[in-house]
């Protein structure tokens, strides 16, 4: 019966010096790689991807959403009509809406005096006569988008919640309201 020859050790140079050349060859080579990034080492920081609170990519060119609304941006948005209709019950669902969105800076009656408005420069008055003049696209478009210190409500509300809070945003620019 014949015995398997031992496995073979990796002995490592005895001189100092020599050890010291190995590391640091090991080393250069692991940080030269590290830095290259090759694809195949690629992390989700420095790899094709969409990092967390950044903007999505814009969609290709000439290409259309096939599961979702159209991106429109306010000028194409202003001549969109209202599908909601002006009753009752949209109404106070829009009124809901402003109230947990919108009161807290433009006010219980639009009037830009709510709870935070002082610590804007200016919070717009929704209640002034110009805006009886814009149209339901355009306040929807501003619903969803965002003012210049507003936050966008597109990912907060459905479509259908911001039509109705733009038919309670018009209430305040009747005359026939208190």
């Amino acid at each position: 019966m014949t015995m398997p020859a031992p496995a073979r050790r990796l002995r490592l140079p005895r001189r100092p010096q020599a050890r010291g050349a190995l590391v640091a060859v090991l080393a250069a080579a692991g940080g030269a790689i590290a830095v290259a990034q090759p694809a195949f080492m690629r992390n989700m920081h420095t790899g094709p991807v969409v990092l967390p609170q950044v903007d999505p990519r814009a969609p290709v060119e000439d290409t259309i959403a096939v599961d979702g609304q159209q991106p429109r941006d306010r000028i194409e948005s202003r001549d969109l009509p209202n599908p909601a209709p002006d009753t009752p019950a949209v109404l106070a669902e829009g009124e809901w809406l402003y109230d947990v969105y919108c009161a807290m800076c433009h006010g219980p009656a639009g009037l830009g005096d709510g709870q935070i408005a002082g610590h804007f420069r200016r919070m717009p008055n929704l209640a002034l006569p110009h805006v009886q003049n814009y149209t339901d696209g355009w306040i929807y478009s501003i619903i969803g988008d965002g003012g210049f210190n507003m936050p966008p409500f597109a990912h907060s509300m459905s479509v259908d919640e911001r039509w109705a809070l733009v038919r309670h945003v018009k209430t305040f620019t009747r005359p026939d309201t208190p």
